[in-house]
């Protein structure tokens, strides 16, 4: 029984593993089309890895996600929100996002 329950959720999360990656593929690609320097690249892929699909940030997880300095999570935020890879999200506090799917 345990098995079955085991491999029903293998089969339920591979979808959401393709989605994750064409996801993936759509930020590198909008990373690539700007004219960021190497370091913001990394640290807009970091960003991303950790945070959950449908979480909702701000810059003070994008903080502690990086290690970094206020004014540095600030940037990061503003290139999600020029990359039009995140979206405001309304009742949850001003400067709150979630990545667009």
């Amino acid at each position: 029984m345990a098995d079955a329950v085991n491999k029903s959720l293998i089969d339920y999360q591979k979808p959401a593993i393709d989605d994750k990656r064409s996801a993936v593929d759509m930020i590198k690609s909008a990373i690539e089309q700007q004219k960021y320097n190497e370091p913001s690249k990394a640290n807009i892929l970091k960003v991303y890895d950790e945070i959950e699909k449908n979480q909702i940030f701000g810059t003070k997880k994008i903080k502690e996600i990086l290690d970094c300095s206020p004014s540095t999570a600030r940037a990061v935020m503003i290139k999600l929100r020029d990359m039009k890879v995140v979206k405001a999200v309304n009742g949850k506090g001003k400067g709150k996002y979630v990545f667009i799917e």
